[in-house]
């Protein structure tokens, strides 16, 4: 049940990212709409039968012509405020173009767990390095290096499974954006040739990992 949950409350969170323009957009509209309707209602009394009558009316006055006119103009309208959304709204990256919420996260997943892969690795690599010449000092080094790692991961990837509240009203891109120097430097030494689960089961599965 907590699974159902959990997931029902992501993909709302996921929705709301996606389609937040729209949703103030149209909560706006809404809240100016019934405000005026209920300051109708209480200065002058006009109910939903006074508003009935009032369609019936125009509708009676308005001819063939003019109805096709105003759809025409509600259409070029609608044409417009898409054209503004996909331009100015929508979340980009510089080099990616426009992705959508799932491909960003995808991005993020996968070099936030590169990342994590190859400061061990390196770590690893020192030990080996110093393998005839390792003294305790080394490991306890190697093990503290290890455990910043795992932390600085364990903290971005908890915004994959769990953002507060803080995060959720933030842009998607600021949420889950990429340092693009480290991603060079890690596409520059062959780690993003390695396949790896990107998966939300896989990360929550390392971020609980005990």
């Amino acid at each position: 049940m907590s699974n159902i949950v959990h997931k029902f409350c992501r993909q709302f969170n996921e929705f709301f990212f996606v389609h937040y323009p729209y949703i103030a957009i149209y909560s706006s509209i809404a809240a100016v709409l019934t405000a005026y309707l209920h300051y109708q209602w209480k200065m002058n009394h006009s109910d939903l039968i006074y508003w009935k009558e009032v369609a019936e009316t125009l509708s009676q006055d308005i001819d063939s012509f003019q109805l096709v006119l105003l759809l025409t103009i509600f259409m070029i309208n609608g044409i417009f405020v898409c054209i503004i959304h996909n331009v100015y709204l929508r979340p980009t990256f510089e080099d990616s173009g426009e992705l959508s919420l799932l491909k960003i996260k995808d991005r993020y997943a996968r070099f936030i767990l590169l990342r994590l892969i190859a400061r061990l690795d390196r770590i690893q690599g020192k030990l080996c390095a110093k393998r005839k010449s390792l003294t305790l000092n080394h490991y306890g080094r190697a093990h503290t290096n290890m455990v910043k790692a795992v932390a600085m991961f364990r903290k971005d990837a908890r915004k994959l499974i769990l953002p507060n509240e803080s995060e959720i009203m933030l842009p998607i891109e600021d949420i889950y954006g990429v340092a693009e120097d480290e991603e060079r430097l890690l596409k520059r030494a062959g780690y993003y040739k390695l396949i790896i689960d990107t998966t939300d089961e896989a990360v929550k599965g390392l971020f609980n990992a005990k």
